[in-house]
């Protein structure tokens, strides 16, 4: 009984406690009229999803972006026996950012990297290499729409 009556008081405060989203397309001050995508991938058209969220359709500036994304992943440290013990995913995306006439307004390459230790497990090792793949897109993402929003 008492921990309905303190979820129930949780919830209350909860809801009256003002929040707000940071990122939303109502408070956006620019509109994604097109995205040129390079190289399609799983991962940069997450980048993508996430830029196009954003966007405001009854924003004044209108913007096109031109995104080629990079993922490499490198041996840094091998075991005495030659296999890889650690190895480091870099991801470097390189945006273009245009206004409606195609002029541009800015270049700018966002890198993230990560180094990691390899694991034995090949499947456990492959969903971690995933997650932080994830991350760093999501690191990236946010600093992209950061930049556009103080064009």
């Amino acid at each position: 009984m008492k921990s309905i009556v303190l979820v129930i008081i949780f919830s209350v405060l909860l809801v009256s406690c003002g929040f707000k989203s940071i990122y939303s397309s109502k408070n956006s001050n620019f509109e994604i009229v097109d995205i040129l995508n390079k190289n399609e991938n799983k991962n940069s058209f997450l980048i993508e999803k996430t830029i196009m969220a954003i966007s405001n359709n009854e924003a004044q500036k209108k913007l096109r972006l031109e995104i080629d994304y990079q993922q490499l992943t490198t041996t840094i440290l091998k075991d005495s026996k030659g296999d890889p013990s650690k190895n480091k995913l870099l991801i470097k995306v390189n945006l273009n950012v245009k206004d409606k006439e195609n002029k541009v307004l800015i270049n700018k390459e966002f890198t993230e990297e990560f180094s990691y230790n390899v694991q034995a497990n090949k499947f456990e090792m492959s969903q971690y290499v995933e997650n932080i793949s994830e991350n760093l897109n999501k690191k990236i993402s946010n600093d992209i729409i950061f930049l556009l929003a103080t064009l």
